[in-house]
């Protein structure tokens, strides 16, 4: 085991050089979440719209089965006679 002598100097920039490391580090996964984030709004957005013109469709679709319900001839009961008695 041998004796090195370590200087305060050494130690402080040491620690510092580390410190710098941490707050890049830091820096980089907050970037990187704020990135991750925003692509998921985006998709959220995209699903929303997509949620949106499928509502859209089925309410178009729902009003004319309405309309055709309405001028639609009254049904027939076939077990009546054609004539009426």
């Amino acid at each position: 085991m041998s004796n090195v002598v370590v200087s305060r100097n050494e130690i402080a920039d040491l620690f510092n050089e580390m410190m710098l490391q941490m707050d890049v580090l830091e820096e980089t996964m907050s970037n990187s979440l704020k990135i991750e984030r925003e692509e998921m709004e985006e998709v959220m957005k995209h699903q929303i719209k997509r949620l949106h013109v499928t509502l859209d469709e089925v309410e178009k679709v729902m009003g004319e089965q309405r309309l055709l319900k309405i001028h639609s001839p009254k049904p027939i009961d076939f077990r009546q006679s054609a004539y009426s008695v």
